[in-house]
């Protein structure tokens, strides 16, 4: 089941979520699930993290996985031009964008019978995020880190060093593996287990 709709739900608190959030796809799993994990994609880390979680943390037996995406329509225009027309498209078109991200990502966890809901949301990312993760009572987020210069990173902030100071459950941050470093640790696993003196 999808829908395009805006979401809107009770919260924990008895509140109602943000009118902005979309539900983009919903599929139910099994009824044993015990374990909400927020999985946060950009376009950028979005591979990355999806399979490091697939490959390493989410479980069909126990995870309800939520996916989210959030778009930032932060459009600098000058005061005397009338661009209603203009942020409009660009919304529309970062929202069909958002929209495509989240239901690529949700339809390959429906063919592997994962539980899963896509959710794509507007606003700052560091507090879109944070408010999801408490809204749902997410036991873990799982996110890409952005590779931002230092220029950049002090200007704007990181994104996951602020879910990771602030977020009231566990955080982890994605990164990827350059090949090298893939192959090496692949022949450091082998000696550990093949050698006699494994205690190292």
């Amino acid at each position: 089941m999808s829908s395009q709709s805006n979401l809107q739900t009770t919260t924990a608190e008895g509140g109602v979520s943000n009118r902005r959030d979309s539900l983009v796809h919903t599929y139910s799993g099994n009824d044993n699930l015990s374990r909400v994990v927020l999985l946060c994609l950009d376009p950028l880390s979005a591979e990355v993290t999806y399979k490091w979680a697939l490959d390493n943390f989410i479980s069909i037996e126990k995870d309800l996985v939520v996916l989210v995406h959030v778009r930032q329509i932060d459009i600098p225009v000058a005061p005397y031009i009338n661009s209603t027309g203009y942020i409009d498209e660009v919304s529309e078109e970062r929202r069909n964008e958002s929209h495509h991200l989240l239901r690529t990502f949700a339809e390959d966890l429906n063919k592997k019978k994962f539980a899963c809901k896509a959710i794509s949301m507007v606003g700052d990312p560091k507090h879109e995020i944070l408010r999801k993760a408490k809204e749902i009572r997410a036991d873990v987020v799982i996110m890409g880190a952005r590779n931002m210069g230092a220029i950049k990173r002090t200007l704007l902030g990181s994104v996951s060093d602020y879910i990771a100071h602030n977020c009231p459950c566990t955080v982890v941050i994605t990164k990827p593996e350059q090949e090298a470093q893939q192959e090496h640790r692949r022949k450091s696993i082998i000696s550990l287990t093949s050698s006699r003196d494994n205690t190292k």
